[in-house]
C-alpha cells in the first residue's frame, strides 16, 4: 500500500493522487465518467433526432439552450458545497427523471403542442442534468487521475459522448422504416439511458470523491479516508517540472482563451454534427448525417487517446485548430460545386467531424487542468455556458442562411480558435506530467 511521508499532510495526500498507479478505483471513476458522457450523447442525439416530428425552429432553440442552466447551477453546487462525488447522485436523478417523462410522454400522447411541450420538459431536464455532469466529471478525472494517465483519460472518457450519439443515431437508422419509427426510436434510446443510469448508480457508490477538492475545503479527515481507496503507490514515477508555474499566461488570459476555443469547437462541433442535418437534409438522410459526423467524432478518440500524452500540448492544439479550419474547405467546394451526392457528404462529414472533435479534446484537456480547484467545475461551466448561448444565438441565426454560408460561419469560428492556438504556442506551457497545482495557479 502506500505511507504518507513528510510533514505537508495535504500535499502528500495530493501526491499519492498523482502518483498513483493504475488501479480498480481508477477503473470505477473512468467506467463512472464513461457512461455518463455516453448518455449525453444518447439524450442530446434524442432531441435533434426528433427535429422532423415538429419542424418548428423554437423546438431546436430549446434543445440548444436547455444545457445551460446545468452547466452553471450544478457545477457551482459541486464546486461550493457538495463535491463531485454528491453532485453526481443529484445529476443522475435529473435525467432518469426526464428519460422517463420522455418514454411516457411518447407512449401515452398522440402529436401535439402539448406533447412536444412534454418532450420539451422531459429532454430539458434529461440535459439539465446530463450537461451539468460534463463540467464536474472533467474536474473529477483531472483531479483523480495519475497524471501519467490524465491526458489519456480526458481524452478516452469524454469520447464516449460521440459514441453515445452514433449508437443512438445508428438506432434511428436501424428503426427508421418500421412502422411507428418514431415512437420505437425513441423509447429505446430513452430506455437504454435508464439502463445505463442504472448501471452509472451502482459505479459511482463505490467510487471515491476528489481528494484535491477535500483537502482544498479543509476535510483532511475525509481525504485520509478516500486516498486509501487510491491503491499502490509508485514513489520512483517522477513528475517533470513540478516548480514550473503555469506559464506567462494569467488566469484571466486563460479564462479567455478557453471560452474562444469552446466558441470554436462547441459551435462548429454542434452545428456541423447535428443542426446542418436538421435544416438542409430530411428523411434517413437526415439521421445518417448525424450518424456518419458522430462516427467520426468517436473515431477521432480511438486515434488521439492513445498518442495525446506523447506530444507537446501546445503543438497538438496548434495542429487541431489548422486541420479542423481546413476540413470545411473539401465541404464548400461539395456546395458551391452543386454536387448532389449524399455518400461523398457522409464522408466529408465524418472527417469534418473527425478534426474538428481534435480540437474537443484539446478543451477536455485543458479546461479541468488550467483552472483552479476551488473554482474548476464552476469556471469551466461559464465557459461552456457562454459556448451554448452564442450556440443558441446561432442555431436560430443559421435557420434562414443558405448552406454554403453556414459552413464558411462554422470556418471562421475555427480560424479564432486557430488564431488563438498561435497565441498559446508562443505564450503557454506544455501541461504533460505536471501536478494541478502547478498549473492551475
Amino acid at each position: 500500500m502506500f505511507s504518507i511521508r513528510g510533514v505537508d499532510l495535504e500535499s502528500n495526500l495530493i501526491s499519492i493522487v498523482d502518483r498513483a498507479k493504475w488501479s480498480r478505483t481508477h477503473w470505477l471513476i473512468f467506467a463512472s465518467t464513461s457512461i455518463g458522457f455516453f448518455l449525453w450523447g444518447i439524450i442530446n442525439t434524442l432531441g435533434y433526432a426528433f427535429f422532423p416530428v415538429y419542424e418548428n425552429i423554437y423546438y431546436l432553440v430549446v434543445v440548444a439552450a436547455t444545457p445551460l442552466l446545468g452547466d452553471l447551477i450544478l457545477s457551482r453546487i459541486s464546486d461550493k458545497i457538495m463535491g463531485r462525488k454528491k453532485t453526481y447522485m443529484i445529476t443522475m436523478s435529473l435525467y432518469g427523471l426526464g428519460s422517463l417523462i420522455i418514454v411516457l410522454d411518447l407512449l401515452l400522447l398522440e402529436k401535439s403542442i402539448i406533447q412536444m411541450v412534454i418532450f420539451l420538459i422531459g429532454y430539458g431536464i434529461s440535459m439539465f442534468g446530463i450537461e451539468g455532469e460534463n463540467p464536474i466529471g472533467l474536474a473529477l478525472l483531472a483531479e483523480l487521475s495519475p497524471i501519467k494517465k490524465r491526458q489519456n483519460i480526458l481524452v478516452f472518457s469524454p469520447n464516449f459522448e460521440n459514441i453515445g450519439a452514433a449508437a443512438a443515431a445508428g438506432i434511428a437508422i436501424a428503426v427508421y422504416f418500421m412502422k411507428e419509427s418514431l415512437l420505437i426510436m425513441g423509447v429505446s434510446i430513452a430506455i437504454m439511458a435508464i439502463i445505463g443510469l442504472g448501471i452509472a448508480i451502482l459505479l459511482r457508490i463505490l467510487m471515491p470523491e476528489s481528494i484535491r477538492w477535500l483537502t482544498i475545503k479543509g476535510k483532511i479527515d475525509e481525504a485520509q479516508k478516500e486516498v486509501k481507496k487510491i491503491g499502490n503507490v509508485n514513489y520512483e514515477n517522477n513528475l517533470e517540472n513540478q516548480n514550473v508555474l503555469a506559464s506567462k499566461v494569467n488566469l484571466k488570459e486563460r479564462f479567455v482563451i478557453l471560452t474562444i476555443w469552446a466558441l470554436a469547437n462547441y459551435l462548429t462541433w454542434s452545428l456541423m454534427a447535428f443542426v446542418i442535418a436538421d435544416f438542409y437534409f430530411s428523411g434517413i438522410a437526415l439521421i445518417e448525417v448525424i450518424f456518419w459526423a458522430n462516427l467520426g467524432a468517436s473515431v477521432a478518440g480511438l486515434i488521439v487517446g492513445p498518442i495525446i500524452n506523447k506530444v507537446d500540448m501546445r503543438n497538438y492544439t496548434l495542429i487541431s485548430f489548422a486541420t479542423a479550419t481546413l476540413s470545411f474547405l473539401p465541404i464548400l467546394f461539395y456546395i458551391m460545386a452543386k454536387i448532389n451526392s449524399p455518400i461523398i457528404f457522409y464522408a466529408l462529414s465524418f472527417f469534418n467531424l473527425m478534426f474538428i472533435t481534435f480540437t474537443w479534446f484539446v478543451r477536455t484537456i485543458y479546461e479541468p487542468i488550467l483552472f483552479p480547484t476551488h473554482n474548476r467545475a464552476f469556471m469551466i461551466g461559464i465557459v461552456r455556458a457562454i459556448a451554448m448561448t452564442t450556440y443558441t444565438f446561432s442555431t436560430y441565426l443559421l435557420s434562414s442562411f443558405p448552406m454554403w454560408a453556414f459552413a464558411v460561419y462554422g470556418m471562421g469560428f475555427q480560424g479564432l480558435g486557430l488564431i488563438s492556438s498561435i497565441y498559446w504556442k508562443t505564450n503557454g506551457l506544455d501541461v504533460r506530467n505536471k501536478s494541478l497545482e502547478n498549473i492551475s495557479q
